[in-house]
């Protein structure tokens, strides 16, 4: 962060923005990846109650697939460059897909797929997804075994 130093000051303000959305999307990208694991062995129940009820449902001789479709509105910051004479928007919105399979009414697997506007630490997106399952487990209101 000492090139933020070196900027000036109309400069440095999107630089640091930007860093710290980015900073964001990197922890809320790491609670999507230890959904992976972490989620592994949940009941369809506890999954329906934490994650809420599916967008969509399939099932085939591999199992039952529960499919969350979200698109979680992103903080955004719009900060003003005078030198320009218009402004600079940063956006953390994105897309997620989260699919959960599920054999004999547990989750076997996860697929977590997201997009976002940064272009950095893609699941992002699924943070709020898992994250209330996530509280849930680690506080033992529900369990994976």
């Amino acid at each position: 962060m000492a090139f933020l130093c070196r900027l000036t000051p109309a400069a440095a303000v999107p630089v640091a923005l930007f860093l710290l959305l980015g900073s964001c999307a990197a922890r809320d990208a790491s609670v999507a990846d230890a959904a992976r694991t972490e989620m592994v062995g949940l009941r369809a129940d506890d999954l329906r109650l934490c994650a809420g009820p599916p967008d969509k449902r399939e099932t085939s001789d591999a199992g039952e697939f529960w499919t969350y479709d979200r698109t979680p509105s992103g903080g955004g910051v719009s900060v003003p460059v005078p030198v320009a004479g218009g402004s600079v928007s940063f956006s953390g919105g994105g897309i997620c897909r989260a699919t959960f399979q599920l054999v004999e009414g547990r989750v076997t697997r996860i697929s977590i797929n997201g997009t976002n506007e940064l272009g950095v630490a893609r699941d992002a997106a699924c943070a709020p997804v898992v994250q209330g399952c996530l509280r849930m487990i680690r506080a033992g209101t529900i369990r994976t075994e």
